[in-house]
């Protein structure tokens, strides 16, 4: 029996394309290739939107291409792209010096680092020469690119110019300019598909791990005891349970209902991890909070087996449920946990407590690792170490004094300080501490 081959798209100028295109034939048992071709890397976000649906993975000729298609957020598929390494650089200075007999001084470059750059004369002169570096992050055109050596040809500031760009190189021969093209090697080539062929290989395994969801309408006797006849109370585990077929029917599941409020679904885990956004959004939480009157959480649960999805299901239930109402949380194959999902309180932290470090910081404190864990992703979520209590509070799922006495714990500790006092109206200052991310877990 034939195996289903990754569909890989490689898109990049015609020559690019071509050379990448014939070298990955040599993995023709594992990849079908789809050659994507363009005149400008502007065109990128367009061939994502046309062919994404019969894609597993994008390769791209270049960096550049691939940052348009990383801003464009037209895919979810993984993209990789074939780095420009010092062999291509060391090998187009040969051809510069020895094929066309040119001085290698006074030559114009771009996206190389100045770094690659040096160590490629130094292979070939024991003195660097002069030379000018066009760098730039991210996105640039082809035309500024062109543009940049030619101003500097026409000033007679250089002899030849060098770059990545087909379009510049072919713009600056036309203009006169002795230009020559950086070519990606086949060994590079044949590096980058083996790398992308392994993790898209991997992310194929985890996608297709087994996904069980545990749903549980909250306080579900006072649910009951609270509805104004049990024909109501009917009714709205009725409409909830039409609401869960709906999203089970969106990631291709099953599901069971248990009874006294509580569902099972079934899926897996690619399905899932599209629908939910990696796992920051659930899609029929507005739909619940829109049309029911009760509170409803859930906790979705990853593993290779259907005991470890399970079991990861039942935490993760756990903690949105120790979260509040109407909460879901989901716990990964490596209790990784991602929640919860809708809030601005969003994190992603690990539950594991294996290291020595984790654990002896958690009894100083008087706090879980899981705590511990959860300082570490606040504090970067937040994106700064500076906090107060209140702020803190809801990413830790404790209240605000519980985060004071936790805030104080550290400073005691040396694990954090003061660092100054804000206020709002009439209201005590808050306290500003700067939590020393370091020394609270040093690194090895």
């Amino acid at each position: 029996m034939q195996l289903n081959k990754n569909r890989l798209a490689v898109v990049g100028p015609a020559d690019s394309v071509a050379l990448i295109s014939e070298v990955a034939q040599e993995r023709g048992s594992q990849l079908k290739v789809f050659p994507i071709i363009y005149q400008d890397a502007s065109e990128v976000p367009e061939i994502l939107r046309r062919y994404d649906n019969e894609i597993d993975f994008w390769l791209f000729s270049g960096k550049v291409p691939y940052c348009r298609a990383v801003i464009s957020g037209n895919t979810q598929k993984p993209l990789y792209y074939i780095p420009h390494t010092g062999s291509s650089l060391y090998r187009v200075l040969v051809q510069i010096a020895n094929s066309e007999k040119l001085p290698i001084n006074n030559i114009s470059f771009d996206t190389f680092s100045k770094k690659e750059i040096e160590e490629a004369f130094a292979d070939i002169s024991p003195d660097i020469p002069r030379f000018y570096l066009l760098e730039y992050d991210g996105v640039i055109s082809a035309g500024d690119v062109a543009d940049y050596h030619y101003e500097l040809w026409k000033s007679g500031k250089i002899e030849a110019a060098v770059t990545c760009f087909l379009s510049s190189y072919q713009k600056l021969r036309g203009l006169g300019v002795p230009a020559f093209r950086i070519w990606p090697t086949r060994d590079t080539i044949r590096t980058m598909l083996s790398v992308a062929i392994s993790e898209v290989e991997a992310s194929r395994f985890k996608g297709g791990q087994i996904a069980i969801q545990h749903i549980a309408i909250d306080g579900y006797e006072d649910f009951i005891r609270e509805s104004a006849s049990n024909y109501a109370a009917k009714r709205t585990e009725m409409r909830l349970y039409e609401l869960l077929l709906n999203y089970t029917e969106a990631v291709k599941g099953s599901i069971i209902l248990h009874g006294n409020g509580q569902y099972t679904i079934y899926s897996t885990r690619g399905v899932v991890e599209e629908l939910t956004r990696q796992f920051t959004v659930m899609p029929i939480l507005d739909d619940v909070t829109r049309e029911l009157v009760v509170g409803v959480s859930g906790g979705i649960g990853f593993g290779s087996t259907a005991y470890a999805a399970e079991e990861n299901a039942h935490i993760a239930l756990g903690l949105a449920q120790r979260a509040g109402k109407g909460k879901w949380m989901v716990v990964l194959d490596d209790k990784t946990v991602c929640g919860p999902l809708n809030s601005a309180t969003h994190l992603r932290y690990s539950l594991r407590a294996d290291e020595p470090a984790f654990r002896e910081l958690a009894a100083k404190l008087n706090v879980s690792a899981t705590t511990v864990n959860r300082i570490f992703a606040a504090c970067d979520k937040l994106d700064h170490a500076t906090v107060n209590a209140d702020d803190l509070a809801p990413y830790l799922g404790i209240t605000p004094r519980s985060t004071r006495r936790l805030l104080a714990s550290m400073v005691a500790n040396g694990l954090a300080e003061v660092a100054g006092e804000e206020g709002f109206g009439k209201g005590r200052p808050r306290k500003l501490y700067n939590v020393n991310l370091d020394r609270l877990l040093p690194r090895p």
